[in-house]
């Protein structure tokens, strides 16, 4: 009898190593299967499509805005927009006006910061403050850990129509009512004020920054790129080539905004969310046809710099201009 239990005992212990292995290969492709059904290889094959064109038009770009892999290890500062969930082995580079709250929310979740089930139960200013979700650039990571992260983890972005996304911006962090607008305007307003009409105007302006025109927004924006550079801009109106780095972080996923709800789906499967986690309904937005209205307002010169400035962002992602 003592015998027959030993000889068990010895054959659980040499099974051990083959169960753990093969948890981790299921664990590590939990949609082998799925990638057989048309549906999800749909979806595969337009990611295929969209990663090849990043690549290709990564190839026109290169020199100081191009961040090498080791300068990124080096100085995380320009990783701030990038967000890590260990429990699914997730990157997502976030992106302001490009359902970045929802997405925040969401991440909140898979990352067990919350117990709420639902997103929306998340009140919208939660997963915007700091330290609620971890973000590369302030992890306390070894560099070896952070690059086996961004070369090993799920990595994904979000992107829209580039001047879609300048009008959004533009709207509702400077022409809102907004609390939020409040504060844009009196961190941001002043300044682009005293850019375009100059300083004897600016005596006159309000402090608070009220009444900036998108011509004036637009111009401040082609002033700071030319006297700062795009680093300098803020994130709600930086280019995703400034914020993501995607021509040196090879991203799995490329979500955009005109297939929110579908990309959404497929990346929360393909990162193993649990299955009743899906990205809230959405409302399709009205700005995609404001947008002509707002560029009328650009002299010829100034239509032609602001395409400059986000000429990587209309290339990389398929966008026209």
């Amino acid at each position: 009898m003592v015998r027959e239990v030993s000889f068990r005992a010895v054959l659980v212990a040499l099974a051990l190593p083959s169960i753990a292995c093969y948890l981790l290969l299921v664990r590590s492709t939990p949609h082998l299967a799925e990638e057989d059904d048309p549906w999800w290889a749909g979806w595969a094959q337009v990611q295929r499509s969209r990663r090849e064109a990043l690549r290709l038009a990564c190839l026109q770009f290169h020199g100081a805005r191009v961040k090498s892999f080791s300068k990124l290890l080096l100085f995380r500062k320009y990783l701030y927009n990038l967000l890590v969930d260990d429990r699914h082995r997730a990157i997502y580079c976030y992106v302001p006006k490009v359902a970045c709250t929802n997405w925040k929310r969401l991440m909140m979740i898979l990352s067990g910061r919350t117990n709420e089930t639902n997103p929306l139960n998340i009140s919208s200013h939660i997963p915007h403050e700091e330290g609620v979700l971890t973000r590369l650039s302030s992890a306390r990571y070894k560099t070896s850990v952070l690059s086996y992260k961004l070369r090993t983890y799920t990595k994904f972005l979000f992107v829209r129509h580039p001047m879609e996304r300048l009008v959004s911006a533009y709207r509702n962090k400077l022409a809102s009512n907004s609390s939020s607008a409040t504060d844009f305007r009196r961190r941001f307003g002043s300044t682009m004020l005293k850019v375009r009409r100059g300083v004897g105007a600016f005596h006159n302006v309000s402090k608070a920054g009220r009444g900036v025109t998108f011509a004036e927004f637009v111009y401040y924006l082609i002033e700071r790129s030319y006297t700062g550079g795009q680093q300098s801009l803020n994130e709600h109106w930086a280019p995703y080539f400034d914020l993501c780095h995607p021509c040196t972080i090879r991203y799995d996923n490329i979500g955009k905004y005109e297939t929110l709800e579908e990309d959404a789906e497929f990346i929360l499967r393909k990162i193993g969310a649990r299955p009743d986690l899906h990205f809230p309904p959405f409302v399709n937005s009205k700005t995609a046809s404001l947008v002509p209205g707002y560029l009328a307002t650009l002299t010829e010169d100034m239509s032609k710099k602001l395409y400059e400035l986000y000429k990587p962002d209309f290339a990389l992602f398929q966008y026209e201009p």
